[in-house]
């Protein structure tokens, strides 16, 4: 496995080289970490949104990356691609590819394959990386994406109505409960007012997990299971080797569907950049437009960013409810649902992983993946409230980051009958953790000015856990990154 995956990447280089030509400025990334904690395993902020290349225990890494640059205002269309491969040592070692892809762009409109990790926004303060679905936490699988790279202005509109977007399918190559399990995703944003200034963006995002292989109702389905996926259908009715019947996929919808939908509104000028966004998750009809009005679970969150301060350059304050689970319904005479709602975010009956690759949460990742013989069997907390905080900032020649969570955890919803009937008033909603079990997570870390004897950027962290969810710990962590050009127009140097 080591040689298979040092050959791809030696495979990339030179056919990136030879497809691009010498012109191409190809950059590299070295990054050595070494992590250690109080416990056995690592604090929340430590192993948190870093694509799922941190063991969640003492260990040392190091990720070596090359990619190319975009060009700028080229006017045919402009190849690119990437690849960074990752070791890590701890109570077992493990070599693996965290990206690898090629993609090709055309006027804003791009064509990607492989696994990239997307741009970080927020300046790396938010805990989803403003996105509820897709937060960085988890490593990737490899997907075929078209896009719409960035927000374009639509015809007569006088740059007052722009649109992006993506469509694409993935595959997921984990250890997990069905099989290469495959992931369409989806997304439509439409933004009015000017690149300046004040603008207001809604958005639609979609993800369905489709077709693989279960150990209990094998093959799920190829192009038409696909096509299901897409238009949102109901599919087949799933039948195993002994006769049992599952209408699941029939009577409700084909695959495992999350979306969410968002509301951002947007100001800026030279001095200054803020973002209010609002965001809510849903698995089924509870949360989509036409039932917006009842929705319960929301995110909040605010960021500013101070483009001439250096003490606090940027800031950012979140907001999670997830309680409700997209509410309930009682239909006591209802042969086949008597009981509607009850979300259970992240987590599916079918794919019994979830929403999940290589046992890390793929969204907000202040849910919790419940793992069985090193596979993830379901979702044991995905009832939250949190408060989270984020500070950036420059002091003297010190630059640093400090993150603050605050959480409520619930663990799962739990519909409890009280024994004297099968009414709607004879059902109420509790929680695996009743009364929540308080939880705080923090983080500061420090980059160093560079030093001239020291041919890398050197960074460390501390981060602490403090509540009744996780354990008591303190971690500490010490990070190398060299950078630089391994071809094109300048020699090797460093950031």
């Amino acid at each position: 496995m080591y040689k298979k995956n040092l050959y791809l990447l030696i495979l990339l280089f030179a056919s990136g080289q030879t497809l691009f030509g010498q012109k191409k400025k190809v950059n590299y990334e070295t990054e050595i970490s070494a992590q250690v904690s109080s416990k056995s395993n690592l604090p929340f902020w430590m192993v948190t949104n870093k694509y799922g290349i941190v063991p969640d225990e003492n260990s040392g890494i190091a990720n070596f990356k090359i990619y190319s640059t975009p060009a700028k205002n080229i006017k045919g269309i402009d190849f690119n691609y990437g690849a960074s491969l990752v070791g890590s040592r701890a109570s077992e070692s493990k070599f693996f590819i965290d990206e690898l892809y090629v993609s090709a762009e055309w006027k804003k409109i791009s064509i990607n394959l492989g696994m990239q990790h997307r741009d970080v926004q927020f300046d790396g303060l938010s805990v989803t990386n403003n996105d509820l679905l897709y937060s960085g936490n988890a490593r990737m699988y490899p997907e075929l994406k078209f896009q719409l790279k960035e927000f374009i202005s639509l015809p007569f509109s006088n740059n007052w109505l722009w649109v992006k977007g993506s469509f694409g399918n993935g595959i997921m190559y984990d250890d997990r409960y069905v099989n290469h399990t495959n992931v369409h995703h989806k997304n439509a944003f439409l933004r009015i007012g000017k690149q300046d200034g004040l603008s207001f963006t809604i958005g639609l995002d979609h993800y369905a997990q489709w077709g693989g292989t279960s150990p209990k109702w094998g093959n799920l389905g190829g192009f038409d299971a696909f096509a299901d996926a897409v238009f949102v259908r109901g599919g087949k009715v799933l039948v195993d080797k002994n006769g049992n019947q599952s209408i699941n996929e029939s009577y409700n919808k084909s695959g495992n569907h999350i979306g969410q939908n968002m509301f951002e509104f947007s100001y800026s000028t030279s001095k200054i950049e803020s973002v209010l966004s609002f965001k809510n998750m849903y698995e089924d009809k509870s949360g989509d437009f036409k039932h917006i009005n009842k929705v319960k679970d929301w995110n909040m969150s605010f960021f500013l960013k101070f483009k001439e301060s250096k003490l606090i350059s940027s800031f950012i304050y979140e907001y999670y409810y997830t309680k409700d689970q997209g509410g309930y319904s009682i239909r006591p005479n209802h042969p086949i649902e008597p009981v509607i709602g009850f979300d259970g975010y992240f987590s599916n009956s079918i794919f019994q992983s979830g929403w999940t690759n290589h046992q890390r949460i793929i969204g907000l990742p202040l849910f919790t993946a419940s793992i069985n013989d090193g596979v993830v069997g379901g979702i044991s907390n995905n009832a939250v409230v949190a408060h989270h905080f984020g500070i950036t900032g420059v002091v003297g020649k010190f630059r640093y980051k400090t993150l603050l969570t605050f959480s409520e955890n619930y663990g799962r919803a739990l519909l409890v009958n009280d024994g004297q009937g099968n009414q709607e008033e004879n059902y109420s909603k509790s929680y695996t953790y009743p009364n929540g079990l308080s939880q705080q997570s923090y983080l500061m870390e420090v980059i160093f000015p560079r030093w001239k004897a020291v041919p890398f950027e050197v960074s460390t962290s501390i981060a602490v856990d403090r509540g009744k969810y996780l354990d008591n710990n303190i971690g500490f962590q010490i990070k190398l990154v060299k950078t630089g050009i391994l071809s094109g127009k300048k020699k090797l140097t460093n950031k």
